[in-house]
């Protein structure tokens, strides 16, 4: 009932003249908003595309970026991209017990990660972050925090 409410939305804004926005396309195709960083939205498909993959998609500053990502498992990079005048986006799945989290940079860096629920994945979270311009390269290290406080490592075991 809701997609077909939000399809008849853009129906209606495209016969009244008006485009509908990134947004109102992506929910009235089944993405879900999982959260909003300070710059940008990070929305999730809520069924998987033909290759089985969850795809990720991102409106607001950085809107351009990650599309094509898909979901992976903890520890993993889902998306790295960035501009040197616009910054740069990280997105990387994350244990359920994430609150949040650091990523380092290889030029040292840290950029403080966000943790966001995925509806319909019990198992996994989505950690966001962004680096400011002129902050180059992939990242070295990342550690997730839980609500308890404890240091979680790339693979979601207890840092040692």
């Amino acid at each position: 009932m809701k997609r077909k409410l939000a399809g008849l939305a853009i129906l209606t804004s495209i016969i009244v003249g008006c485009a509908p926005t990134p947004e109102e396309t992506l929910a009235a195709t089944g993405f879900n908003n999982v959260g909003t960083t300070a710059e940008s939205t990070i929305w999730v498909a809520g069924k998987p595309n033909v290759d089985g993959d969850y795809e990720v998609k991102v409106t607001g500053k950085l809107h351009d970026f990650c599309n094509g990502s898909v979901l992976a498992a903890v520890g993993v990079q889902i998306c790295n991209i960035g501009e040197p005048d616009r910054g740069s986006l990280f997105i990387i799945g994350a244990p359920s017990g994430a609150t949040g989290g650091t990523l380092t940079l290889t030029d040292g860096t840290i950029v403080s990660l966000d943790a966001f629920e995925l509806p319909g994945h019990r198992d996994l979270k989505l950690t966001v972050g962004s680096a400011p311009s002129g902050s180059r390269g992939g990242f070295i290290d990342v550690q997730f925090t839980t609500a308890s406080g404890d240091i979680l490592n790339r693979q979601g075991k207890p840092h040692r």
